[in-house]
């Protein structure tokens, strides 16, 4: 069994780079990817540590990209495996990334504070992050934290809805990359442009939304992924729908189009009950990444 799509805490993931090898070797994971939220800060501990041990490791990436809702291109994220983490274009490109998203979360947390009364600080989301890339999971972790009268009766998902495009408190992004801009970054270090979860984007056409993704350069999509615990499917009663439909759904895709097939947990330390290895995506991808 393999896993292609983990974080670490480098970004919003609880283990380290070298934990997350360690957990994959105890419940005997063949190959694993390390695929951070916007960064490849994790990826050199990831592969000095890895290279050790008898598991295959590929270094990744994933990457969330521009919204635009005239194309339905909402929350919708690239990841790009074998990446070269070298690359002085891609250091350069995430790190005006990084600088985007920070301001991003620091203009949420503003408007939480002043708009909605919640008592909350982009300093404190910060430590909240530790070494990590910030994302919306610690601004909910501060607001559930620090608000337990306001936050009464509302799920994590509803207030990570709040924060998220379309959202009450949402505020979007000054820097970020699009589509096609994604997925040339990922080809120029070498890497491989997959198209993650696609079961989640709400699209009015899933073949069309597919088709343009093809064409803007995806070589490669997730089959396997753990919907029943990812939004919005978590805690539904379409959770198990999505789950026994989407995989054999985009198997069909992938082969109709050529496409590279991949898969993952989402894994990010244990949360939601997701170990890796929870999408069981087969072995035999392998042979397209090594």
């Amino acid at each position: 069994m393999i896993d292609l799509h983990l974080h670490s805490s480098a970004s919003d993931g609880s283990l380290t780079p070298s934990q997350l090898i360690e957990e994959a070797l105890n419940l005997k994971i063949k190959a694993i990817a390390i695929t951070d939220h916007d960064t490849i800060a994790g990826v050199k501990e990831f592969l000095s540590f890895g290279e050790l041990e008898k598991i295959i490791i590929i270094p990744g990436i994933e990457i969330s990209i521009r919204h635009e809702p005239i194309r339905e291109l909402i929350d919708v994220h690239i990841i790009g495996l074998n990446i070269d983490h070298s690359s002085i274009r891609l250091i350069n490109t995430i790190a005006d990334q990084i600088k985007g998203r920070l301001e991003q979360k620091k203009a949420i947390c503003k408007r939480l504070r002043d708009e909605f009364g919640y008592d909350i600080s982009f300093d404190e989301v910060k430590a909240n992050a530790g070494n990590g890339v910030v994302g919306r999971p610690h601004i909910v972790e501060i607001m559930t934290k620090n608000n337990p009268k306001k936050v009464v009766g509302k799920t994590k998902n509803e207030l990570f809805k709040m924060i998220s495009i379309s959202g009450d408190a949402f505020v979007d992004r000054k820097v970020e990359l699009n589509l096609e801009e994604s997925i040339e970054l990922i080809k120029s270090a070498g890497g491989i442009p997959i198209l993650a979860h696609p079961g989640i984007y709400e699209v009015s056409d899933r073949i069309e939304f597919i088709e343009m993704c093809i064409k803007a350069g995806i070589e490669g999509i997730e089959v396997e992924y753990t919907y029943t615990k990812n939004r919005p499917f978590y805690g539904t009663d379409k959770a198990n729908w999505a789950q026994n439909y989407f995989p054999e759904y985009f198997r069909k895709i992938a082969e109709k189009y050529n496409l590279i097939k991949s898969g993952g947990s989402d894994y990010h330390g244990g949360k939601k009950g997701i170990k890796i290895g929870s999408a069981n995506v087969p072995d035999d991808y392998l042979k397209s990444f090594i």
